[in-house]
Parts: structure tokens; C-alpha cells; sequence
């Protein structure tokens, strides 16, 4: 009788482990799953956060401009001339290096405090980080062509920018609606050119030119 007590003692005890483990095991799937739920939840709010943003974004500056309302922007009280007194030192390109090697190649510019953008025939614009007012284009000789001159609050578009040539004459008129997108216009109010990117478009929508971005 002892010995079946003792064999009747073991049974139980093995029988509670076992039921603890099982319990243990399932606790554990439980817990797995809710961690899995939590994941999904966070992902989700993440995501949203981040989206709130860029909606806004959209909602703030989605205004649809059509071609008579942006020219009619664009030229709002618009400067015909400026004095070029203070771009003197800007009439040679500070930062030119050297020309192309070959033909079709790009000059040798310094990039140091200033954004470098390069055009398909090796003419380039330069923008300097301590004056962001104003653009500078250069032929591919480093000789200063057209100022563009910018807002000075540049922080949400649409922009407008005017383009004047070495005598402080206007030249074009852009009007921008992306950092690479802009509509461009001559003095008498007609468009010309459409910038997408590094892409140029003529009024038809064919390509004309494309830049180095």
C-alpha cells in the first residue's frame, strides 16, 4: 500500500507539472500574440503620424494655377530693371577653375559654399549658402550671364524669381511650384519653357533641355 501511495504521490505531482507547463505554454502564445497586435498597432500609428505632415503639405500647397493666373501673379508689381553696381565681382565666376577637357564635358568649378547646377551645353548656375537671394548663371567659360534674383522667403512655394541680364535688364520670369519645377516666362508675358526635374518642356510638352541635378 506504501508503494502505491508513493507511485499514486509521483502521478499527481507529474500531472500538476505538466498542467503547469501547458498553462505556461499557453500564457507565453498569448503574450507572443499580444506582442505581435501591439506591433501592428504602433506600425499603424507611425504611419499615420507621418502622413499627417505631408497631407498638410498637399492641402497647403496644392493650389492649381492655370497658365493665365501664374502669368498674371508672376508679373505683379515686377522690377524691369536693376542697377548690376553691386554684382561687379560676380561678372567672372569666383569659383571657376578651369573649362571643359572636351567638347561636351563640364567645367571645373568650386562647390565650396555654394549649390552647382550643371546644364547640358556646360553652362551652370550658381546659388551661394550665405546669400540664397540671388542665382548666378555662367557660360561654360565661367562668364557671369543672367542673374536670377529670388524671394528672400523661400521656406513654402509657389516662388516667384525674375532673371536679368549683365545690364540689369529683365530677361524671364519664372514661377515656381517645386524646388525643380518651374513655369517660365519672357518680358512680354508669353511661356516658353516648363522645368520638371532635369527636364525642360516647350509649351507643346516636347523636350528642349535637360539638366544636371
Amino acid at each position: 500500500m506504501l508503494v502505491l501511495s508513493c507511485i499514486r504521490t509521483k502521478i499527481i505531482i507529474l500531472r500538476d507539472i505538466v498542467v503547469y507547463y501547458i498553462s505556461f505554454l499557453f500564457d507565453c502564445r498569448v503574450l507572443a500574440w499580444y506582442i505581435q497586435e501591439m506591433k501592428k498597432i504602433l506600425l499603424i500609428l507611425i504611419i499615420f503620424l507621418l502622413t499627417v505632415p505631408a497631407m498638410s503639405k498637399t492641402l497647403t500647397g496644392g493650389v492649381v494655377y492655370t497658365v493665365e493666373t501664374a502669368r498674371e501673379a508672376a508679373f505683379d508689381g515686377i522690377e524691369y530693371e536693376i542697377s548690376m553696381e553691386p554684382f561687379k565681382k560676380y561678372l567672372q565666376d569666383p569659383g571657376f577653375i578651369s573649362a571643359a577637357k572636351k567638347d561636351g564635358g563640364l567645367p571645373k568649378v568650386s562647390k565650396k559654399g555654394r549649390w552647382v547646377t550643371f546644364f547640358q551645353d556646360g553652362e551652370y548656375g550658381v546659388k551661394y549658402k550665405s546669400n540664397l537671394e540671388y542665382v548666378y548663371y555662367y557660360s561654360r567659360n565661367g562668364q557671369l550671364k543672367y542673374i536670377e534674383k529670388c524671394p528672400k522667403n523661400c521656406a513654402r512655394y509657389p516662388l516667384i524669381t525674375k532673371k536679368y541680364d549683365i545690364n540689369g535688364r529683365l530677361s524671364r520670369v519664372f514661377f515656381r511650384t517645386a524646388e525643380f519645377e518651374s513655369f517660365v516666362y519672357t518680358i512680354d508675358k508669353e511661356l516658353v519653357a516648363h522645368w520638371k526635374n532635369e527636364f525642360c518642356y516647350d509649351k507643346n510638352g516636347l523636350i528642349i533641355a535637360k539638366r544636371k541635378i
